[in-house]
């Protein structure tokens, strides 16, 4: 298949000199689908750079995309019709923020192995943008690109809270069994945004699992619009999504100046297992 699109989330690491003398700071990580990382900087630009054209954001991949490998023609914006919905989520700690999702549908001149291009389903990409500094200047903080629907269906970040202790929160499920995600939290103070860290909830249920036990810490078992997690517990070396079923792990917890504080952690165990 012809990699037109390729997927990767883009989390922002970039020092800014605000006006008002403020240090902005913000990170910047590309993951790719085989799990590879790597980190970079960017800038900010207004809200129209990251809107207008945007193949040209496709972070150095964009020379892979000139030739078609069926008919050797050069590949442009007129190959894709581009739908793009710019939303306002909110403000939090001074911070703007705002989410582009972009669908890409390929055109008929797009061909691979005898089969157009445009009977794949689109390709589909997020963008969370940051406002820093005083005017019209946005950061990129996160950037999912999907391929031809490898994420299932590509949700709204949304923010959770209210006040210091708000965050914001995305999270888009990815397609098969593995129960994957493209996912990403952070809290915001003047000096820009941070990831929230979960370590003390996840410290906190690992007290409460049997021994050599695991569980899902992210994705579908996060649920921050109730400050929940609830995960299937199953024991470390199952050979399968579904086998080894241990019980199911509970907790609710609070953010606390971006910190995940634990409140209750239950585990149930299977009823085959309590005998």
């Amino acid at each position: 298949m012809l990699k037109l699109l390729p997927s990767f989330v883009l989390i922002g690491a970039l020092l800014l000199q605000a006006p008002e003398g403020h240090t902005f700071q913000w990170e910047r990580k590309l993951v790719t689908d085989d799990g590879r990382e790597t980190h970079d900087t960017s800038s900010p630009h207004p809200l129209t750079w990251w809107t207008r054209n945007p193949l040209r954001l496709d972070e150095g991949l964009y020379p892979l995309l000139r030739e078609n490998p069926d008919d050797g023609h050069i590949i442009t914006a007129r190959d894709y019709r581009v739908e793009q919905k710019v939303t306002t989520l909110g403000v939090v700690s001074g911070h703007r923020i705002i989410q582009v999702l972009t669908t890409f549908h390929a055109g008929p001149r797009l061909v691979f192995n005898g089969s157009p291009e445009a009977d794949l389903p689109p390709s589909q990409w997020k963008s969370l943008l940051v406002e820093v500094g005083a005017g019209d200047r946005y950061v990129e903080i996160y950037r999912l690109q999907s391929e031809y629907g490898l994420y299932l269906t590509m949700t709204s970040a949304a923010i959770y809270g209210v006040g210091q202790d708000a965050i914001l929160g995305t999270n888009d499920p990815a397609e098969g069994n593995g129960g994957g995600c493209s996912d990403g939290y952070w809290w915001f103070d003047t000096g820009g945004a941070h990831a929230v860290d979960f370590s003390p909830l996840n410290q906190a249920i690992a007290r409460a699992l049997p021994p050599n036990s695991m569980y899902t810490k992210r994705c579908w078992a996060l649920r921050p619009e109730k400050a929940e997690l609830e995960s299937w517990v199953q024991q470390r070396d199952a050979t399968c999504h579904a086998c080894s079923g241990l019980g199911e792990i509970y907790a609710t917890y609070r953010i606390k100046t971006g910190v995940a504080i634990p409140v209750s952690v239950r585990f149930e165990p299977n009823r085959q297992q309590e005998k």
